[in-house]
C-alpha cells in the first residue's frame, strides 16, 4: 500500500513540477509581451504559485513537505526520490534554478510594466 501511495505522491509532485515550470516560462513570456497581472489571470497565477510554494517550504523548515511525506511512505530518512521525469542529479539543482529564475522573471515583468507608464 505504501508503494502505491509513494507512486501517487511522485505523480502529484511531477505535476506540481510541470506547473512550476510552466509558471516560470510564462513569467518571461508575459514580460516579453508586457502583460500586467491585473489584466492577465494566468500571469497572476504564475506570480502567486512560486510564492505559495515558498510559504509552504518556509513553514516546513525550507524542506518540501512532499519530501517528508515520501520519507514517511518509504520508511527512510534522508533523500527519497519523490518525482518522475527528472534525473536525480537535477533534483538538487531545482531550488538553485527555480528560485532565482522566478525572481529574475518577476523583476523583468515589473520593469517592463513600469516602462509602459
Amino acid at each position: 500500500m505504501n508503494a502505491l501511495l509513494l507512486h501517487i505522491l511522485m505523480a502529484l509532485h511531477t505535476l506540481i513540477g510541470v506547473v512550476s515550470t510552466f509558471c516560470l516560462f510564462y513569467l518571461y513570456f508575459a514580460a516579453w509581451k508586457r502583460r500586467r497581472p491585473a489584466q492577465d489571470k494566468l500571469l497572476l497565477f504564475a506570480l502567486l504559485w512560486p510564492l505559495a510554494n515558498l510559504v509552504l517550504m518556509a513553514a516546513n523548515g525550507m524542506v518540501c513537505p512532499l519530501q517528508n511525506a515520501a520519507q514517511a511512505l518509504a520508511g527512510q530518512s534522508g533523500h527519497v526520490r519523490d518525482m518522475y521525469l527528472v534525473p536525480e542529479s537535477w533534483l538538487r539543482l531545482v531550488p538553485w534554478t527555480y528560485g532565482p529564475g522566478f525572481l529574475v522573471g518577476a523583476a523583468l515583468l515589473w520593469r517592463r510594466a513600469r516602462a509602459l507608464t
